[in-house]
């Protein structure tokens, strides 16, 4: 009996634990977002994923390959900032 009341007192401790650490987990950044930005140079593009935290680039991982526009190609956007 009092094994069968620790084992459920530890799995109850273990599952809670969980769900705190889920919490923090999931609303504790609040600041953390991923989005897709192409990169160029010159003529050739490549996606990539950005996480950022508060503003600033935690990492970044390319998503495809290089994309070649023609020679006159003009990026017309305004920003060029990642986050």
């Amino acid at each position: 009996m009092k094994k069968l009341l620790i084992l459920g007192l530890l799995l109850l401790v273990f599952t809670c634990s969980f769900f705190v650490a889920g919490y923090y987990i999931i609303f504790d950044n609040d600041f953390l977002n991923t989005h897709t930005r192409a990169i160029c140079d010159g003529n050739m593009c490549k996606d990539y994923e950005f996480t950022c935290l508060d503003g600033q680039v935690v990492s970044s991982t390319p998503i495809g390959g290089y994309v070649v526009f023609e020679e006159n190609w003009i990026d017309l956007r305004q920003s060029k900032k990642q986050c």
